[in-house]
């Protein structure tokens, strides 16, 4: 990791300040005729987005300036943390339509399980990075990663609150692919998962009516496809380019709170086709620089944490769209930057402060080490390898006998020229006299390499001109260095 930060990229920066800017425009239109109908002043809700924009904003700054590292001592103990506010919110969590998902009083309050996203993401990116050198054990790498996920997800799931849970869960899958988990795993999980989700689905009386609407959407419009037929209605009356700002018939009553989930068909009434297609494009771009930020992170940390980050808004974007589009069940998930809503946007602007941090380190090419991982170069570590002469002379020390504190054991890998002929000597001199091997080795230790005497001018001859005694890997060497020398000739061949 470099230790000097730069500017963090301003591509990002504005993109998220311009989708800040687009929903606070468009929340004051969805819900200017209801606040009016309530008694409110029209621009009452639009004034608390506002509020928590810029709040979320200035939070984004600071967040900007702390390191990544910083996320990467925290992660488990935030994880500790996350857990807690989701056991506690089951006890003493604030009631909204039969569910629990908040924390704290009317007016301030805030809801953990979107807190939980930032903080499986963070641990995740975390956790692959200190267990990369057992990333592909089933035991210690994929399985407590899944533990930590499904406890994740059930806590949330009891809220219950399944459309926050399922965006956890694929933003968990994302980092599963991401930090590099055997496919066969990852895959190998949707096997049991498809079909557990669908039980999970049709375990509650309105889940189950969501998925029935979802399937036969004309056969429930008096219920549950209710909402869903009006943001449809919405949609295709726009045309192409709208029916202008504040035009929108949808809100006056015809789509229940306009300003929160179906936020999207209010828009695309107004602004049209063109409006809903600028407004893809500029989510694209954040998808795209956050994918960016993540190839160009110094360490895997940083790129797996942005990898996190980026696809927590990019699931829960297609999560929104998919449901007021009808491509999916409605599931009362958030359009990220735009609907009405303080904790999700100022929990949306803080994941952003920490991609804009992760930013400011990135290099201008992609790494290829990653310092966190500790992962070492092939050339590095065969550079650090003894060559084969030293290696010859390194002992091999028995290693149980060293752990337990015995005497080990120093054997030569390979003995040298005199200590085979020592070996030699002191076995012939227990073999008899007369025996063959003794004869044998006996003449093979007095020779000089050419089968005479080392005594005799023919033998000394016959060792300087010819590469010959000692062992295979020395006579190889001295062949070697006895062609490539220049004045060397090819020994004549004798006529008997």
């Amino acid at each position: 990791m470099t230790d000097r930060p730069h500017q963090p990229d301003y591509v990002l920066y504005f993109t998220v300040v311009i989708l800040c800017a687009i929903g606070v425009v468009t929340v004051y239109s969805a819900s200017v005729d209801l606040a009016i109908t309530n008694g409110l002043k029209a621009d009452h809700f639009a004034l608390y987005q506002l509020a928590f924009a810029a709040t979320g904003l200035v939070l984004m700054s600071v967040f900007v300036r702390i390191p990544p590292r910083v996320w990467y001592k925290l992660a488990p103990l935030l994880m500790l943390i996350n857990l807690g506010l989701l056991v506690l919110v089951k006890f003493i969590g604030k009631e909204v339509l039969g569910g629990r998902r908040w924390l704290g009083t009317t007016s301030v309050h805030i809801q953990p399980s979107e807190l939980a996203i930032v903080a499986i993401a963070m641990y995740l990116a975390f956790f692959f990075t200190k267990k990369i050198t057992v990333l592909h054990s089933f035991k210690h790498g994929f399985v407590p990663a899944i533990v930590v996920i499904l406890i994740n997800f059930f806590l949330i799931f009891i809220e219950p609150d399944m459309g926050t849970a399922m965006t956890l869960f694929g933003v968990s899958y994302i980092l599963l692919i991401a930090s590099g988990t055997p496919l066969r795993r990852v895959f190998g999980l949707l096997l049991p998962a498809i079909p557990g989700l669908l039980l999970l689905a049709l375990s509650g009386h309105y889940r189950s009516g969501r998925l029935t609407a979802f399937i036969h959407p004309f056969a429930h419009q008096g219920v549950q496809s209710y909402q869903l037929l009006a943001g449809w209605t919405a949609i295709t009356s726009g045309g192409w380019f709208g029916k202008g700002f504040g035009m929108s018939l949808a809100k006056t009553g015809y789509l229940p709170e306009p300003y929160t989930d179906f936020i999207f068909p209010v828009l695309t009434e107004e602004w049209g086709y063109v409006g809903a297609i600028a407004l893809i494009i500029t989510f694209g771009v954040l998808v795209w620089r956050g994918f960016l930020v993540a190839r160009h992170a110094p360490n895997r940390f940083m790129a797996l944490f942005a990898v996190g980050l980026t696809g927590s808004i990019a699931m829960g974007t297609l999560i929104n769209l998919g449901a007021v589009t009808g491509l999916l069940p409605v599931t009362g998930i958030p359009l990220p930057f735009i609907s009405y809503g303080g904790t999700d946007l100022m929990v949306n602007l803080i994941a952003m402060g920490m991609l804009l941090s992760i930013s400011r380190y990135t290099l201008d090419e992609e790494p290829a080490a990653d310092e966190l991982a500790e992962v070492i170069e092939v050339d590095d570590f065969r550079s650090t390898r003894p060559s084969a002469e030293k290696r010859d002379s390194i002992p091999i020390i028995d290693r149980p006998a060293a752990r337990t504190g015995r005497s080990a054991k120093v054997e030569p890998i390979r003995p040298t020229a005199k200590q085979a002929a020592a070996k030699t000597k002191s076995s012939s001199s227990k073999m008899p006299a007369d025996s063959w091997r003794a004869r044998q080795e006996t003449a093979a230790t007095t020779r000089g390499g050419g089968g005479r005497p080392s005594g005799s001018k023919m033998g000394a001859r016959r060792n300087v001109s010819t590469p010959t005694g000692g062992t295979w890997r020395e006579r190889q060497e001295r062949a070697d260095s006895w062609k490539s020398s220049p004045g060397s000739k090819k020994p004549k061949r004798r006529d008997r």
